[in-house]
């Protein structure tokens, strides 16, 4: 599967890429993907150096129309076999392992003042995901940029699903609104977590959930120890998120992890 973790920007989507690719680690081969052009601590809390950006790979960031004109040839640099590209044959300067075998690739990063905007790391990302052939064991989690910018550059039409994390806020129900209804539009799955909630906040924000049409299928409480760990940029610890999510988990993608 190839599934995107999506939501409003500081709803603990990377710490749950985190935390679930550990849980689906103990089953299938699990790469992550990290799409967001601008939070560079997925590395860190995955406990890895931080690879060479696959921007790097194609010949460095372009101008979106050029990228978008040199797609066959990106595709073409990308695929080491003929039926597609195999995350398992990129080079290795571009693949960051962690100990539990968890392989990141990140697209590429905006670091420098007037470099211009994220556009063509959307078209890698778009070019990647669209022709990854992924063999029966292997499970790709696709962490995104804050918001719906990746919904502008049809990103969610490479995937199989997508993971929407929300938070006690308003605007992050919203946002799961709308991607709720690019899923609808796409035939895509869609599943819902919602992130860092406490025993006086959870009625609340399911009730809201349920006005509003949305099926929450899971909660995640808050964990002191993940902020702690998140706050000291350090490999994520977790004791009460990961039994949460591994809960979830099994019971969404009906596994036994």
């Amino acid at each position: 599967m190839r599934v995107m973790v999506c939501g409003k920007g500081g709803t603990g989507k990377t710490a749950i890429t985190v935390l679930a690719s550990r849980i689906l680690s103990e089953y299938f081969k699990v790469y992550v993907v990290d799409s967001d052009e601008s939070n560079i601590l997925l590395p860190y809390f995955l406990g890895v150096e931080p690879p060479k950006p696959l921007i790097d790979y194609i010949g460095g960031k372009r101008e979106e129309e050029e990228m978008e004109r040199a797609l066959p040839k990106i595709i073409s640099a990308l695929a080491k076999a003929r039926e597609g590209i195999r995350l398992n044959l990129l080079p290795k300067e571009y693949i960051a392992t962690s100990r539990e075998g968890i392989s990141l690739m990140t697209i590429g990063k905006v670091r420098e003042y007037g470099e211009g905007c994220a556009c063509p790391f959307n078209i890698l990302a778009r070019a990647l995901l669209s022709n990854l052939k992924l063999m029966e064991d292997e499970f790709v989690l696709v962490d995104t940029d804050a918001g719906v910018e990746h919904v502008g550059r049809r990103i969610e039409e490479a995937c199989d699903g997508l993971l929407v994390i929300v938070d006690p806020t308003i605007e992050s129900l919203e946002t799961a609104l709308m991607l709720n209804e690019t899923a609808k539009k796409l035939n895509k799955d869609i599943w819902i977590i919602a992130n860092k909630v406490t025993e006086d906040i959870k009625e609340a924000l399911l009730g809201e959930a349920a006005r509003l049409g949305l099926k929450i299928d899971g909660v995640v409480r808050f964990d002191r120890e993940l902020y702690i760990s998140c706050l000291r940029k350090e490999p994520i610890k977790s004791s009460t998120a990961i039994n949460d999510l591994r809960e979830i988990i099994e019971g969404m993608w009906r596994i036994k992890v």
